[in-house]
């Protein structure tokens, strides 16, 4: 057997043992589907029921009469059923293409919530690649803190123990008010020595000039001196 027979066969077993009720998922589709069924099974059971009772023309005994009168009663019914059949096929027919319709909107409606709902995602990735660089860049950068000549933290967690637990955030916080403060107290006590040292300055400038002033009075002094020494010296 050749590779096409080999196709063929699987083919034919495949549309033979296909069913499409397996493959059908929703409720209104497989009503549907039923009911499709029932009508097909009345045709059939119609045109199966006709070929078993061929009409007879123009009877003449009684017996074909009554049994041609039968069988036109029995296929005026079978005919009745198939159309009261065919009018809710058709009710459900509707009914399934207004399903598969609301169906329809569903899934747009789902599908742009999705839509919605993965393009929020992908911006939340963006904004979360972007803050994770600026912490990142935050992290990295050289802030002047650094640099500022703070107590290690042994030390000032020994000066302050009630400090001890804190955050790394609060502790340099702290750190740095600390170095602040002692920095405020320097800076008064500088203030405080120029303030004595101005002092200084000024009662020594004073001396100073008082010095002069002697200087000069002695000066002065020798000046008018003078003329009494040469009187002595003579003598």
């Amino acid at each position: 057997m050749g590779t096409s027979g080999v196709v063929d066969d699987h083919l034919h077993h495949v549309i033979t043992n296909f069913k499409p009720g397996d493959h059908i998922k929703t409720v209104h589709n497989e009503r549907l589907y039923q009911e499709n069924q029932k009508l097909r099974n009345m045709i059939r059971e119609l045109a199966e029921y006709q070929l078993a009772n061929p009409k007879i023309v123009n009877p003449t005994t009684r017996a074909n009469i009554d049994r041609e009168r039968g069988v036109e009663l029995e296929i005026a019914k079978k005919k009745k059923f198939i159309r009261a059949q065919l009018a809710v096929l058709k009710t459900a027919f509707r009914q399934s293409v207004m399903k598969v319709r609301d169906e329809k909107r569903m899934t747009a409606e789902s599908r742009d919530v999705n839509d919605s709902l993965v393009l929020k995602l992908h911006n939340l990735k963006y904004e979360a690649e972007s803050l994770d660089k600026e912490i990142s860049a935050a992290r990295n950068y050289d802030h002047k803190y650094a640099k500022l000549p703070l107590i290690p933290v042994e030390e000032f967690l020994e000066q302050f123990p009630d400090r001890m637990g804190a955050s790394e955030q609060d502790l340099m916080t702290a750190r740095i008010d600390h170095e602040y403060q002692v920095r405020v107290k320097l800076e008064e006590r500088r203030q405080e020595k120029l303030k004595q040292k101005q002092l200084l300055i000024s009662e020594v400038k004073k001396k100073k000039d008082e010095l002069t002033k002697l200087d000069e009075m002695l000066e002065k002094f020798i000046e008018a001196a003078e003329p009494i020494q040469k009187v002595l010296a003579t003598e």
